[in-house]
């Protein structure tokens, strides 16, 4: 088999000796060579491949770096595995990476802590993973409450049911994090369409705000022109979470400003919120929030 087709049928990855027994020279697996990256003790990737892959596919080479490197059938689990599925995770990166035996009877772990069913796991980007409902129950119970909303917002979006999520955690509630897990999948809602979106929403239950009705239609006397993240209709206020707005070219600020002018043209408060209102300052956030409340009573009442 030579180097490509080693590299296809192993998700991109090679060993050194692989590597050498199909023609490549030790020189070529030196430091700045274009064709091999080293991804950890004697595994190399395809440089091509790692130079072009998003998050989940340079976690995927990893993963099946450490499969090729190990003894053992391995699968990514927890924050591996979100990373892998794509989905979203809150604060800094596993150190290392979280992956378990598929040995269900009696697991050897390598960073995860949990029994693995076998219809917990799938394939993804050619390496097995935790589903997406263990997946979200496992990162729950490691990162507590909010990461949990977020990974369970996102999940539930992707067609799986609260149903589902919940029989992940069926017979584990005695495991650790168990509780926060549960807490944050009754709290999830799949129409969270950020992860942004999903902290905020958090931030406002905790300060005591109500909850708001998520991915409102708001129309005007020539229909609908707005769908917005999340409203609260007896306070008449709409808030947004504004995740990306460096990113937005003039066009699109001032596609969004007419938009935001209808809003208001209907008598409707509008708060924008940004990642470090809501995950840094979120007592702050609901104040701008109840100011606004304030605000629209104030004007309805006149």
């Amino acid at each position: 088999m030579d180097l490509d087709e080693l590299l296809t049928a192993q998700g991109g990855v090679v060993t050194r000796e692989q590597a050498l027994t199909a023609g490549v020279s030790g020189r070529q697996l030196r430091p700045g060579e274009r064709r091999l990256v080293r991804v950890r003790r004697g595994v190399y990737a395809d440089a091509t491949l790692l130079g072009l892959a998003d998050e989940g596919a340079a976690t995927a080479l990893q993963v099946a770096a450490a499969r090729l490197a190990s003894a053992v059938d391995l699968i990514a689990a927890g924050e591996t595995a979100a990373l892998v599925h794509g989905l979203p995770v809150l604060g800094p990166r596993p150190a290392r990476l979280h992956l378990a035996e598929r040995r269900p009877a009696r697991p050897q772990h390598h960073g995860a802590s949990t029994t693995l069913r076998p219809d917990e796991v799938i394939t993804v980007r050619g390496v097995p993973v935790t589903d997406l409902a263990r997946t979200a129950a496992d990162v729950a119970r490691h990162r507590g409450f909010l990461s949990g909303v977020v990974i369970a917002d996102a999940v539930l979006a992707r067609g799986v049911s609260r149903d589902v999520l919940e029989t992940a955690l069926v017979g584990r509630d005695r495991w650790p994090g168990a509780r926060a897990a549960v807490q944050a999948i009754a709290f999830a809602d799949g129409r969270s369409e950020s992860a942004l979106e999903s902290v905020g929403r958090v931030g406002f239950a905790q300060a005591g705000l109500p909850p708001p009705e998520l991915q409102v239609v708001l129309c005007d006397e020539d229909g609908p022109f707005a769908r917005v993240d999340q409203y609260w209709k007896e306070y008449r206020t709409v808030a947004e979470a504004d995740g990306a707005l460096k990113y937005r070219t003039p066009a699109d600020l001032f596609e969004e400003k007419r938009r935001e002018d209808r809003m208001r043209d209907l008598g409707e408060e509008v708060v924008r919120y940004t990642w470090e209102e809501a995950l840094r300052r979120p007592q702050l956030l609901a104040a701008r929030m109840r100011r606004a409340f304030m605000r629209s009573a104030r004007r309805h009442a006149a």
